[in-house]
């Protein structure tokens, strides 16, 4: 579990960090929103799948280092737009001093022996990191993804903590890093586009690999 948890803290990227938004400290007021806070991607589907001794998330990491928040699903996995867990959840991030939103890929879009229709996260999680961006200025976006993701929000929060898919130990190292506790020291292995229409393959293939 320790080296578990080391392994998830190194593989993490820091994408961005405006005016130093991170680390948290724990006398600020955190919105932790999204399902993914909650129910972790933590590895990939298929022949990589494996049953964990444990399994933390990352609400199992803000309670152990007794951060200040108050959680907001703000979307549901595998299901379309939920405009009112949205705006619960925008309604929370506007009274805190700071939102972090977790998003990412469900297996469902994204798992062995198929191939991603494109390159975007589900509308309703993108809808939803707007729209947190919009009512609190200092909104922090965790990735969990095990493949770049185009993020058409990025102009408009402060901070993006690519996680990946961490493991099992994954929702105590997020915070780790979130309190620097840890340093997010680690390095993309691949480019990422703003668009997918950015990427040389594009004018031969299109996304979801049919060929042009």
């Amino acid at each position: 579990q320790r080296l578990a948890r080391e392994i998830a803290a190194s593989s993490a990227v820091l994408l961005k960090n405006k005016g130093h938004l991170l680390p948290l400290s724990q006398d600020q007021s955190i919105a932790l929103i999204g399902a993914l806070a909650k129910e972790p991607r933590y590895q990939g589907a298929g022949s990589s799948f494996v049953t964990p001794n444990r399994l933390t998330s990352a609400i199992d990491g803000f309670k152990a280092n007794k951060l200040q928040y108050t959680y907001s699903p703000g979307y549901e996995l595998n299901i379309p737009t939920n405009e009112a867990l949205i705006q619960e959840a925008v309604a929370l991030a506007s009274k805190c001093t700071i939102a972090v939103v977790f998003a990412g890929l469900p297996a469902i879009i994204e798992a062995e022996g198929y191939d991603r229709a494109d390159m975007k996260l589900p509308a309703a999680q993108n809808r939803l990191i707007e729209q947190v961006a919009q009512a609190n200025p200092n909104t922090v976006v965790v990735l969990n993804a095990g493949a770049p993701v185009e993020m058409p929000w990025l102009p408009r929060v402060k901070a993006v903590l690519h996680m990946h898919l961490p493991g099992q130990e994954g929702g105590l190292a997020v915070v780790d890093l979130l309190t620097g506790a840890a340093n997010p020291s680690g390095k993309l292995a691949e480019s990422y586009p703003i668009r997918y229409e950015d990427a040389p393959s594009a004018g031969f293939y299109e996304a979801g690999g049919r060929q042009a």
